[in-house]
């Protein structure tokens, strides 16, 4: 506020779930007060006069869609521990549903549900499929790596369980990356999920 700095003492601290009154005693704690009252002179602001933003970095987020594709590849061989196959005809089909998804999340455009799976179902004929796409914004490769094991995706028993998987890496200014990811176990008319 231009009228005082204020001190967050809500439990919470995830923008998300921040309540921004400023008003509110119990939420936040002006940093000036009748004790400590506001200086007359006025102060400075600590931010740039001119805020600089770097372009988006292509080159980087497409050397990071492989090494997350890698990393995830060997990361579920790991996981299964037994021969894990890739479809890569299918997963050049989901990567291209990433890029449909992106544009949902960037402009608010509509992908219902069940259009998502009829595109997936169109591309999986006579296979059942677990599977989902997931979102990060990329701070780091462990952490989409862990985000993708929590998903249990790699845990099916089915002795023909194949995989597919798609990674898109959208690079924005000062290198905000938008991370999606689409894993999916393949397999025959039964299986076992445990």
């Amino acid at each position: 506020s231009y009228k005082n700095t204020y001190a967050n003492i809500q439990p919470e601290g995830k923008p998300c779930q921040i309540n921004f009154d400023f008003e509110n005693r119990l939420l936040w704690k002006p940093f000036y007060s009748k004790k400590f009252p506001l200086p007359n002179s006025h102060l400075p602001s600590i931010q740039e006069p001119k805020l600089l933003y770097t372009d988006p970095n292509k080159q980087f987020s497409a050397e990071l869609e492989e090494e997350l594709l890698g990393t995830i590849k060997n990361s579920i061989r790991g996981w299964r521990r037994a021969p894990t196959s890739f479809r890569g005809d299918v997963s050049n089909r989901l990567y291209g549903i990433l890029e449909q998804l992106e544009d949902v999340r960037l402009h608010g455009k509509s992908l219902s549900v069940d259009d998502c799976i009829t595109r997936v179902d169109s591309i999986t004929k006579g296979r059942l499929v677990f599977g989902m796409p997931l979102h990060f914004p990329f701070t780091d490769v462990k952490d989409v790596v862990n985000g993708v094991e929590f998903t249990a995706i790699h845990e099916s028993k089915h002795p023909d369980v194949e995989f597919a998987l798609a990674v898109r890496v959208f690079p924005y200014a000062s290198n905000v990356l938008s991370v999606w990811i689409f894993i999916c176990a393949l397999s025959p008319d039964t299986f076992v999920m445990l």
